[in-house]
């Protein structure tokens, strides 16, 4: 059997995403991944353990009403946006939305659009489905470009915020793409619980818009991979036909629920991420030769005067056993991204920095 003959063509020129390093072992602090610094909440958990014993042997409810429910009617209460429970869909994290997405709207051939940089899945997912990629550059300071607004396509993605500089898109921007861009306009919120901005109330104005978040990032329930979408109710109609019949996990469906129960106590976690992302930005900009973008993430972007520098702060961390994200591409070769941890985290993280800074700048 030549098993490259009999798999489809565009797979020989697929290249999969790839995670970032994700040591197993003890003793790392890991500020290289996004994840939400704090565990899930006590009362998360003991929700948890009771449907562990009760309905594991079940199927999950493949509509997800409750969890539509509670998302419209308690979690985005005060968003200003739709409210109609056809108008969400429920998936397994914000990749398999995404995925959904293509299997919509996407045939062999047809346009996307995306931004530079961002995050890597868009680029991946349009090759998987054989799709022609329009990547536009953003502006020097992490902006939309004005060429960007006689894009044509399909679907265009915008991360707000973006990913890796941790920067919003502004209402008015997003509300003009969607009035100029023939297709659909897909904006990944999947750090917004980290933000004070919003486009959900736009989902009123554009009817060619998806807006899509995660529990994964503000409600630390990553591996239990949970995510919603809001659009037009004719969007999500086809979203749901093409969907599996059973994609979302019975405990993930739960802990998505009891998180919205208790929501204002996981926004207490929060808020203490952005307090920790206010003290890094302000001891990492007292740096000469450092500059801190302003971010609306659990995350920070780093940037190095002296490129130079930057790859030698990456790897002295590591040997302390430091991880931060650097990305060996245009145009980024010069910043790292740094996930706001815990303060003992971030206190290891600005000691070291410290520590190496002393050698370096």
């Amino acid at each position: 059997m030549e098993l490259n003959k009999l798999i489809r063509e565009n797979l020989r020129k697929y290249s999969a995403y790839e995670p970032v390093e994700q040591p197993m072992e003890d003793g790392w602090v890991k500020l290289n991944t996004n994840e939400n610094s704090f565990p899930p909440i006590p009362e998360v958990l003991t929700d948890l353990k009771k449907a562990i014993n009760e309905k594991l042997r079940l199927y999950p409810d493949p509509t997800s009403f409750e969890l539509r429910k509670e998302i419209l009617n308690v979690l985005l209460r005060d968003k200003d946006t739709l409210t109609n429970r056809n108008s969400i869909f429920i998936g397994s994290g914000s990749d398999e939305i995404l995925d959904v997405i293509f299997k919509v709207f996407i045939d062999p051939g047809d346009e996307i659009v995306i931004f530079y940089p961002t995050y890597g899945l868009y680029k991946v997912l349009a090759t998987l489905y054989n799709a022609k990629i329009n990547e536009i550059q953003l502006n020097e300071d992490f902006s939309i470009p004005d060429n960007a607004f006689s894009a044509k396509g399909k679907l265009m993605f915008i991360n707000s915020p973006n990913d890796p500089n941790g920067k919003s898109i502004g209402n008015a921007t997003i509300l003009k793409l969607c009035g100029s861009f023939p297709g659909i306009v897909v904006v990944d919120e999947a750090y917004a619980d980290f933000s004070t901005q919003t486009c959900l109330p736009l989902l009123k104005k554009a009817q060619n818009l998806i807006v899509y978040r995660s529990f994964s990032k503000g409600f630390s329930l990553a591996s239990l991979r949970i995510g919603y979408a809001l659009a037009d109710a004719e969007i999500i109609k086809e979203m749901n036909r093409v969907k599996l019949p059973f994609n979302t996990n019975y405990l993930g469906y739960i802990a998505a629920l009891s998180s919205i129960k208790h929501n204002k106590k996981i926004s207490e976690h929060n808020e203490k991420i952005l307090e920790e992302r206010r003290r890094l930005t302000e001891v990492l900009n007292k740096y000469d030769g450092i500059t801190v973008l302003p971010s609306d993430a659990n995350f920070i972007f780093v940037k190095f005067e002296d490129k130079s520098k930057t790859l030698k702060f990456v790897w002295d961390l590591k040997d302390l056993k430091i991880l931060v994200r650097h990305f060996s591409k245009p145009g980024l070769y010069n910043y790292i991204r740094v996930t706001i941890g815990t303060e003992e985290d971030n206190n290891n993280f600005l000691n070291a920095f410290r520590t190496i800074a002393n050698k370096y700048l």
